[in-house]
């Protein structure tokens, strides 16, 4: 089981907080991809409490910018499962391309399947050990 953090956090307003905001390059005519930056550290997993009820996953990069924010999940339990999933989505998936023409077709490679499995939509909950 991963290590959980002993210090939650309250509040989703706290998860939704961007200590470093990501670099967004001006776009160019050219349309070619922006360029990487490679973080310092490891990204992490953090689990935050949300304003009601149940738990947050906040996704960091190594720089400590937000990368992505959870759904809601209704205990610490869940949560991880949360994570668990996203590992796994994340070494397998593709980039699906769903912007319609914003960059020349071929520059990314796409995926003919949803990029995220049915049980993973927010409006699912997941299932308890």
């Amino acid at each position: 089981m991963p290590k959980i953090s002993p210090v939650l956090p309250s509040g989703a307003k706290r998860a939704h907080t961007v200590r470093n905001a990501p670099h967004a390059p001006a776009r160019s005519g050219t349309r070619a991809p922006a360029e990487v930056r490679r973080p310092s550290a490891p990204g992490k997993f953090e689990l935050v409490r949300a304003d009601g009820d149940g738990f947050l996953i906040r996704i960091l990069d190594g720089n400590g910018a937000v990368l992505a924010l959870s759904r809601t999940y209704p205990d610490i339990a869940a949560a991880v499962q949360g994570v668990e999933a996203v590992r796994e989505c994340a070494a397998t998936s593709h980039i699906s391309d769903q912007t319609a023409g914003s960059l020349d077709a071929g520059s990314l490679p796409t995926s003919t399947g949803p990029a995220w499995p049915a049980a993973g939509l927010a409006s699912d909950p997941l299932p308890l050990p």
